[in-house]
């Protein structure tokens, strides 16, 4: 393999990647602000627990780690992702005056589509942990639901990030390991696991073992809701609908139209390929 094919596998490579984590990173990430509105409202949120810490430590220090990964997206030096100097003339072409965080929060609001386009999963899956809670006989179900589901969203994001990598890999050829160095900064891992922490120190109650038909109705949803988030009508739908939205990022109203069939086109041919 020659260097220029290694360089067009990988970038082709990051390029499915930057999608699959456009919908799932930015979708989890919307459900945990929906979470926290919630979960900011429950008695021990303001309480200190084990560790010297209040309870809205844990979930700050979340929304600190979160500020974090945004800034090393925009601002990296290397491995740089959202840096307009390194578009292509022709994709360049088509942007308009945008700044690195214009071309980000373009990228972000696929995520945002795909949260409102699939919210009635997100809630359903709320549902079930609601019930299982309540069937445990844990205060507050509600509130405490809604900390669980984003703790299971962000856990969603980071599979759908690791199967993306390793599906391009084989795709393509490429050493996983490589593609894991390119991509790290995509993965919420570290997020996930500090709002595990968050949602023990809650209420460490939350450590039960779940029943038979609990186990099947939960797995059930997020089975679901990894399946529609990662179904190509929702991930180029949203990347469509954020176009859409900031529309402004486009040189000219051509420009955007183009860019919209180019969409619609790279879709078509995904959905042809499944099918073969």
């Amino acid at each position: 393999m020659t260097k220029e094919e290694l360089h067009r596998r990988v970038a082709n490579a990051v390029g499915v990647v930057k999608l699959v984590c456009g919908v799932g990173n930015n979708a989890a990430w919307m459900v945990c602000l929906e979470a926290h509105d919630y979960i900011k409202n429950h008695e021990r949120y303001r309480k200190t627990v084990k560790g010297g810490h209040p309870v809205s430590w844990y979930y700050c220090k979340v929304f600190k780690m979160y500020r974090e990964y945004e800034r090393k997206l925009i601002y990296a030096r290397e491995n740089r992702m959202f840096c307009v100097d390194d578009l292509t003339e022709k994709a360049r072409k088509s942007f308009g005056k945008i700044s690195n965080r214009e071309y980000y929060e373009f990228w972000a609001g696929s995520g945002n589509a795909a949260y409102s386009r699939k919210h009635s999963m997100v809630t359903s899956l709320w549902n079930k942990y609601r019930l299982s809670l309540i069937n445990h006989g844990v205060s507050q179900p509600d509130l405490l639901a809604w900390s669980m589901t984003a703790q299971a969203c962000l856990e969603l994001a980071v599979q759908m990030y690791e199967q993306a990598i390793e599906s391009e890999a084989k795709l393509r050829n490429l050493p996983v390991g490589l593609l894991r160095g390119v991509l790290e900064q995509f993965s919420m891992k570290d997020i996930a696991k500090v709002w595990r922490m968050a949602l023990d120190a809650t209420d460490p109650t939350v450590e039960y073992e779940l029943d038979d038909i609990e186990e099947r109705n939960i797995s059930m949803g997020l089975v679901q809701l990894q399946e529609a988030w990662s179904s190509t009508n929702t991930l180029y739908g949203s990347l469509s609908e954020s176009m859409e939205s900031y529309e402004e990022i486009f040189r000219t109203k051509g420009e955007k139209k183009k860019a919209l069939r180019l969409v619609a086109e790279a879709k078509a041919e995904v959905d042809r390929l499944l099918e073969e």
